[in-house]
């Protein structure tokens, strides 16, 4: 059994930014059968910087913690810095979590990539 830490738990059970955003800048979906996941990123970007991130999603402890943790820790962040970030950075904010958790959790990073994806897509991208 994995044992998580207690921002880990704090996350999972009172996760942040939980909803969705009218008229996101760009959004990540992604849908896994296998791991029983699925997931939507929505994030705003004004003048090249992440204003707001919010999700949806049906996954696993670690998802919903790393995704809460990462909705908190966008705002503020260029573009640039934001495809910087990693699980090995993610999971620094949680205080560790398990390596056989990575993949399920590692959605979340795949998510905002492809929300940045979308976001630069439409044309609206700014250096950054």
């Amino acid at each position: 059994m994995d044992k998580y830490s207690r921002a880990t738990i704090r996350e999972f059970m009172s996760p942040s930014n939980i909803g969705y955003i009218d008229g996101p800048s760009g959004t990540g979906h992604i849908t896994d059968n296998a791991d029983a996941v699925e997931l939507t990123l929505f994030i705003s970007v004004d003048a090249g910087r992440i204003t707001d991130a919010k999700y949806r999603i049906a996954g696993c402890t670690a998802l919903i913690a790393t995704l809460s943790v990462l909705s908190k820790e966008l705002p503020g962040k260029t573009i640039s810095e934001a495809m910087a970030l990693d699980m090995s950075y993610v999971s620094g904010l949680l205080e560790g979590l398990p390596e056989s958790k990575w993949r399920c959790a590692g959605y979340a990073i795949e998510a905002l990539h492809l929300a940045i994806e979308d976001y630069q897509s439409k044309g609206e991208a700014t250096a950054g």
